[in-house]
């Protein structure tokens, strides 16, 4: 993902470098026709000879012309020796006072150019190289074989594990994306996993955008944003197979020890809940204070038996992303099968 957005990067600084270059020398060049240095001498004296009179017409037309031609006067072309056969050249129209020479301008599309950097064409061209940079990234998101749900769904985990990361005394160990393997001999990725004195925590995260409608005992929740509706599995169940997962690798008892395992959903503030839910579902920025409300409980793990779970999970950490690949094919095989199913229905 890194190599891939970095030259990106490159790519935007040095267009958008380059269209600040082109304004700012568009912005230096002279946006009106400049007069010869006679005929701003000629347009000073009038200003000179005005100057007690500021508000007249002839000071303010005088002043006028001279901020607008005179920033870059033309020089005075040296006098020739008639004597001499000059090559023929177009007639100018000689200078004066009321009718000034005006340098020739070469196109007038360079004259057009010079004048139609203004704000709001600035900021246009600022909006489209904001909208390239964004598809630009978007592209290279694409690299990394994520889909847009998945993307959203690492957002929301990384989110909760700087949480974690600063929150966390030493007594806490903490597992990031883990993968275990169940009793059934399938593997299941655990978000976040967190051992402490005071039990082993298991977190599930989710970021769904909209109204999020469920309760501990459906098979499914429901998340509606504006009008449209989706269906997913109630996480509450989804992390139970977590929990047991632990359990097994651990080698606890949930059923007789159910205080040494808690079971955590949490949820980015992109959702909203619209009907009650249970105390072990909440948002990433609660999660803390559920633990620590928890941990006022007392301790329940020795320190024994916290060594034999850490080194446990350190040992399983390592061969998480062997074991990645084949939790993938095992989820493209699942979702294969329940497509079937639904033909077949």
């Amino acid at each position: 993902m890194g190599f891939v957005r970095t030259p990106l990067l490159f790519i935007f600084a040095f267009v958008v470098l380059a269209v600040f270059s082109t304004v700012a020398h568009s912005r230096n060049a002279p946006a009106y026709p400049q007069y010869t240095e006679a005929a701003c001498i000629l347009i000073a004296d009038q200003m000179a000879r005005f100057k007690l009179q500021p508000q007249s017409p002839p000071y303010q037309n005088a002043a006028r012309s001279y901020s607008r031609h005179c920033l870059d006067p033309i020089p005075n072309e040296p006098k020739s020796d008639t004597s001499v056969q000059q090559t023929p050249q177009p007639q100018v129209q000689q200078a004066s006072k009321n009718n000034p020479p005006v340098r020739v301008v070469a196109s007038t599309e360079q004259a057009k150019f010079s004048n139609d950097w203004s704000f709001p064409s600035l900021l246009l061209w600022l909006v489209l190289l904001l909208v390239i940079f964004l598809v630009l990234r978007a592209i290279a998101r694409s690299f990394n074989g994520l889909s847009n749900r998945e993307r959203l769904g690492r957002e929301a985990e990384q989110q909760l594990a700087r949480h974690l990361v600063h929150a966390l005394s030493e007594g806490y160990h903490h597992y990031h994306n883990i993968i275990l393997k169940t009793e059934q001999g399938d593997l299941t990725e655990i978000d976040h996993l967190i051992t402490s004195p005071y039990g082993v925590f298991v977190i599930e995260v989710k970021n769904y955008q909209g109204w999020i409608f469920g309760g501990e005992q459906h098979a499914h929740w429901v998340v509606q944003h504006f009008r449209r509706k989706h269906q997913f599995q109630n996480p509450i169940r989804q992390n139970y197979k977590h929990t047991e997962a632990v359990a097994h690798l651990l080698e606890i008892d949930s059923k007789a020890e159910p205080g040494k395992i808690h079971s955590i959903i949490a949820f980015s503030r992109r959702a909203e809940f619209k009907t009650r839910m249970p105390d072990n579902v909440m948002y990433i920025e609660q999660v803390l204070r559920y633990i620590d409300h928890i941990c006022e409980q007392g301790r329940v793990v020795g320190d024994e038996a916290l060594l034999r779970y850490n080194a446990r999970l350190s040992f399983v950490a390592e061969q998480s992303e062997t074991l990645r690949s084949e939790h993938k094919l095992q989820l493209e095989g699942h979702e294969l099968l329940r497509e079937l199913n639904r033909g077949r229905g």
